[in-house]
């Protein structure tokens, strides 16, 4: 007994397999749940929208009078603008203060444990060309089938 209905989420008809079936795929429906729970698309996947504790919003405060009011919405504002802030500065010293760390490990891996570093190309280069070298050793070393019999 299939229906034809149309979508809630993309008002496309489909054919309903169900009397309770309302979207014409699974992923309207899913579209059509973060649409309802406030989901909002951020680079390749849904994310619920960030909101602020009870006591952190700049709401008004229930039972006090103005005056009060006015006092704890100044307070919460000034807490806001002394929280630190990102400047170009800040940015240029933590980039600096990590190559100086990364530069500092790679030198200390270089002193204490020089065979542990990471193959280079020419270190991969020399290799080849040794497993070459033995392979023709073995090749020459190694009596022909012909003249054993």
């Amino acid at each position: 007994m299939k229906t034809t209905k149309l979508c809630k989420h993309c008002c496309q008809t489909f054919e309903a397999r169900r009397s309770n079936h309302v979207y014409c795929t699974t992923s309207c429906k899913t579209k059509a749940s973060y649409k309802r729970n406030d989901y909002k698309y951020v680079s390749g996947h849904y994310q619920k929208e960030e909101t602020l504790p009870k006591g952190e919003g700049l709401s008004l405060p229930v039972k006090t009078d103005i005056i009060d009011s006015i006092k704890i919405l100044e307070t919460k504002i000034e807490s806001i603008q002394k929280a630190p802030k990102i400047n170009a500065n800040s940015i240029s010293n933590t980039a600096i203060g990590s190559a100086t760390a990364d530069a500092a490990v790679f030198a200390a891996k270089k002193l204490f444990a020089p065979n542990s570093l990471p193959a280079t190309k020419g270190d991969i280069a020399i290799l080849k060309n040794e497993l070459n070298q033995l392979k023709r050793m073995i090749q020459n070393s190694t009596p022909n089938k012909s003249s054993l019999f």
